[in-house]
């Protein structure tokens, strides 16, 4: 009961810290562009779209540490160890960053070279704070996460409202100014985790050779996960770069802010995948079958919700960023797609890192990125818009959750059926319904929609969970309280609270900022 409950306060927690992740997600996604007009707003995006990478660059050292010690307690992470472990990281991240930063005032100019110098120094300042994001997690000290949560979107929000300031008071601002305000709050951030984790960081270290073999043994069951991640950053961010490299800048910043109104719903829906890992990571194999089912459902049923944000989000954009209008037509291509790659890095990704099988999945995301870049080759050279391009990303999203659900149908035998329907039974309605000229019967005629097939295919459950409500009520009654029913005790993660998390990654946890 002890476990449930604190699995629940820790999604709380991590909630609270995501909805001012939220907050500065839309300061960065509608008011920055807005300050800084079109073309720069397109250089931002491309230092965004390139620091989504520089996860690659611990060579999966990191990711090995996750799955070594997921589920372990602070007290029980070796301090002399993670000496080593850490001052081999601040070593090889520097160099990395030191080597990518001469490059680029070596080979190159203008603007991208401005962009890679910063590149390198957020590289260095975020693959090391994501190692003591991993401490965080594996430990599940969400407070920490929390309050870290909070202090990069205070960051993120004050920085954004610098600009406002200066570009009120008669100041030229451009993306220039802004990325060193996010590169700094990274830097911020790295200070702070060090201070917490001081007692990990600083003191006598293992002996060398015993701290090479260990993080020989990291890069071993590591990388596959690293690669897999970042072929999933890829398959999300294959597209733009596609539309980064072959169109001119302004047209990709109207492309990626498509995409950065994504984060509108995948904000709001990473508080699971934060602590999801750990919990599964504790569950035994016979109850993986059933949790994975439910929390597919979960997830499904309320991306799927989220589509509605499309029709009050239009109107706004036309009202408030006219200049940008063009975005919504890949938006309303591109955000089905949601829910199909949400269920995939939130819900399939973690039960292979919780079997064990990281390798299969990267093997199928090689399989499917290989698919992806030719579809949207084949897409631009027929077609040679941002659209087509768009639209094939659907097509391929769609076979990546066919992929990698095959191996649990085949393996723990999962129900999958009902799921993959209700998914494109929502998808269909929503592209048909988004046909429709006016907005308001739009949102209607979705909302009727979605109410019907959600009650159409989970009526067994709502049916239990409306009788399991009505009889704790009936208990509550009989025992003369004041008519306040008993909550129905918790169940474990993946059966009734599940519902997803990102980059992502990503974001997260991927080291990119939260708009991505």
């Amino acid at each position: 009961m002890g476990r449930k409950h604190k699995t629940i306060r820790s999604i709380v927690k991590v909630a609270f810290s995501n909805m001012l992740t939220l907050l500065s997600g839309v300061f960065v996604g509608l008011i920055l562009p807005k300050i800084i007009g079109v073309t720069d707003y397109g250089y931002y995006k491309t230092f965004s779209l390139y620091i989504s990478y520089i996860g690659l660059f611990h060579f999966g050292i990191e990711d090995g540490i996750y799955l070594k010690y997921g589920g372990k307690d602070l007290s029980e992470l070796e301090e002399d160890k993670f000496h080593f472990y850490t001052l081999f990281l601040v070593v090889i991240e520097g160099a990395i960053g030191l080597i990518t930063a001469g490059v680029s005032c070596l080979w190159l100019e203008g603007d991208i070279r401005f962009i890679f110098i910063f590149v390198a120094i957020y590289l260095f300042t975020v693959n090391i704070g994501n190692f003591y994001q991993f401490i965080s997690q594996i430990t599940e000290r969400f407070n920490e996460l929390t309050i870290i949560g909070v202090i990069r979107s205070v960051l993120t929000i004050a920085s954004v409202l610098l600009l406002w300031l200066l570009a009120r008071g008669g100041y030229s601002v451009n993306y220039k100014l802004y990325i060193v305000c996010t590169v700094t709050a990274s830097a911020v951030i790295l200070v702070m985790y060090t201070l917490i984790y001081r007692k990990l960081t600083f003191g006598k270290l293992i002996p060398v050779k015993e701290g090479l073999r260990d993080i020989g043994y990291f890069v071993k069951i590591g990388l596959p996960l690293m690669v897999a991640n970042l072929c999933s950053t890829l398959l999300l961010t294959i597209d733009r770069q596609f539309v980064n490299i072959l169109f001119d800048t302004d047209t990709y910043a109207v492309y990626a802010f498509a995409y950065n109104l994504l984060s509108l719903i995948t904000t709001a829906t990473s508080a699971i995948s934060v602590v999801l890992f750990p919990i599964i990571k504790r569950l035994d194999e016979k109850e993986l079958p059933a949790n994975y089912s439910k929390t597919i459902s979960i997830i499904l049923v309320f991306v799927s919700a989220c589509l509605l944000v499309y029709f009050p989000i239009c109107p706004f954009i036309e009202w408030f960023l006219p200049q940008y209008t063009g975005a919504l037509v890949v938006f309303r291509v591109i955000l089905p797609g949601l829910v199909g790659t949400s269920a995939v890095t939130i819900i399939m990704h973690n039960y292979y890192k919780a079997t064990g099988h990281n390798l299969r999945f990267f093997l199928i995301s090689i399989v499917i990125l290989a698919l992806a870049v030719a579809a949207d080759l084949v897409a631009y050279l027929i077609f040679r818009t941002t659209i087509s391009i768009s639209v094939v990303s659907i097509f391929v999203i769609l076979v990546w959750y066919a992929a990698a659900e095959f191996f649990f149908i085949k393996k723990f035998h999962v129900s999958w059926v009902r799921n993959l329907l209700f998914m494109l039974c929502c998808m269909g309605a929503f592209y048909g319904i988004t046909e429709i000229p006016n907005i308001y019967i739009g949102f209607a005629a979705y909302l009727v929609s979605f109410a019907a097939l959600f009650v159409l295919f989970f009526f067994k459950e709502i049916r239990a969970f409306l009788q399991k409500r009505k009889h704790a009520g009936a208990v509550s009654g009989a025992d003369g309280e004041d008519g306040t029913a008993e909550l129905p005790e918790a169940e474990p993660c993946g059966q009734a609270e599940g519902e997803e998390g990102d980059e992502a990654d990503p974001a997260k946890e991927n080291g990119a900022d939260p708009s991505e």
